[in-house]
């Protein structure tokens, strides 16, 4: 015999068996404490979940309210640089709008050029502390002035009567234009120089009392009483830019005397003067447009000449 045959040679079958039966029953045992478990592990996983989520969400939400409210502090803090920085770019958009060829073809240029230019620099051309009346108006002024004892007539005419050469005076605009030094006011016809004033006023880029404000300036005409009208002149007086409000301050009282003292009508001396110190901004029609607006513009000027003794004293 071999072993296999000799029961006594091996353990018997049935202890393995029993072993085996154990082991079932142990991971049966185990396998229904994973199962009871479970329940109890999703359920923790699941309140976990829950309780990190909206943990979460908190952190995330706080985190947010920090960075909303820091950037709304950022924001304050930076809005007045910001308001200058905006308005630092439109004073240099407004700037380079008013830069005419004209100044940068010819420094010395007199006629066709923004009032500032020639106000707010010296004869050196460097910045002037604050704005004077430009030397070229200062000069055909005093010009005329010197004809305020006989009336403003000149060689039997009023000053302001004649109609311009237009040529002979754009010749004399371009030789100041060229050299405003070596051209003598003082010894130049009247009448000549009363053409070259009124061509110098025409020229501006912007009438002297400004675009911004012609609607105004026509209101104020209108007022019911003098006293109101000056009122409402002197408010939009006070809102014209430093340069042109040196020119105006120079410009209305000689235009005033000119229709007081002088030999022609107000009304001949609005429509003269009038256009070029307030007109209307169009670009279609232009012509027309002002056609149109010239009754309107003689009654402002009017208005504003009655009104100057109180506005300019």
């Amino acid at each position: 015999g071999t072993m296999a045959e000799n029961p006594a040679a091996g353990p018997p079958k049935g202890g393995f068996g029993g072993f085996g039966g154990f082991f079932a029953k142990a991971q049966q045992l185990a396998t229904q404490a994973v199962e009871n478990a479970r329940p109890v592990a999703e359920k923790v996983k699941e309140r976990a979940a829950q309780l990190d989520t909206t943990k979460v969400r908190e952190v995330v939400q706080q985190a947010g309210a920090q960075a909303q409210e820091a950037l709304q502090r950022a924001q304050t803090a930076a809005e007045p640089q910001l308001a200058q920085a905006r308005a630092l770019a439109d004073k240099q958009a407004s700037n380079l709008a008013k830069v005419n060829a004209k100044t940068f073809l010819n420094a010395n240029a007199q006629f066709g050029v923004p009032i500032e230019n020639l106000s707010e620099r010296g004869d050196d051309g460097l910045p002037l502390a604050a704005p004077r009346v430009p030397p070229v108006l200062e000069k055909m002024l005093s010009r005329l002035e010197t004809t305020q004892a006989d009336g403003f007539v000149s060689e039997g005419r009023p000053v302001f009567s004649l109609p311009a050469d237009q040529q002979a005076t754009r010749a004399l605009a371009k030789a100041i234009d060229t050299n405003m030094a070596t051209f003598n006011f003082a010894n130049r016809d009247v009448h000549t120089v009363a053409a070259l004033l009124r061509q110098f006023l025409v020229e501006l880029p912007e009438p002297v009392l400004t675009w911004q404000l012609y609607d105004a300036l026509i209101a104020a005409s209108q007022c019911a009483s003098e006293a109101e009208a000056a009122a409402a002149f002197r408010a939009a007086v006070d809102r014209l830019p430093p340069a042109n409000k040196v020119v105006a301050a120079r410009l209305v009282p000689f235009i005033a005397r000119v229709a007081q003292e002088g030999k022609l009508d107000v009304g001949t001396i609005s429509l003269s003067f009038g256009p070029s110190l307030m007109r209307p901004k169009r670009k279609e029609g232009a012509l027309r447009s002002l056609m149109e607006d010239l009754p309107a513009i003689c009654a402002a000027m009017e208005s504003l000449i009655a009104c100057s003794p109180a506005l300019f004293p």
